[in-house]
């Protein structure tokens, strides 16, 4: 052999020594501490998936002065009764004033928006409570 064999192979050894032991003292050390828990201690608990879908939905108010008409997006899963009080407050009234209508139907404050068949884009009146039904 000459030198450039022999320094090559003496060279691949420490290498090999070298990575062979870092590698094992690595493996001890990550033995000793588990990183699942600290895994699931930094991750926040899971929110069950929300039901429903989301539509977007135009409020139409002849309440007061003048036509005034708000697009909202809604999950369809929501009370009625919970939209009525948002539609409240984004068109400054009280919701005792009024009623919610869809398809010439008044909408019952315990029903979900899903129970009317309200789709994407569709026209939801406020008329007022002494006229409803």
């Amino acid at each position: 052999m000459d030198f450039d064999e022999d320094f090559e192979d003496e060279f691949d050894e420490e290498l090999d020594e070298d990575f062979d032991e870092n590698l094992d003292e690595d493996l001890d050390e990550a033995d000793s501490k588990s990183p699942t828990d600290d895994f699931r201690v930094k991750t926040p608990e899971r929110k069950p998936p929300s039901e429903g879908k989301k539509i977007s939905i135009f409020f139409l108010s002849t309440i007061g002065p003048g036509e005034k008409k708000q697009k909202l997006l809604i999950n369809d899963v929501n009370k009625v009764s919970d939209i009525k009080e948002t539609v409240a407050n984004l068109f400054a009234l009280d919701p005792s004033d009024f009623h919610l209508s869809s398809g010439g139907v008044t909408m019952d404050e315990n029903d979900q928006l899903k129970d009317y068949n309200v789709n994407d884009n569709d026209d939801i009146l406020l008329i007022p409570a002494s006229v409803a039904g």
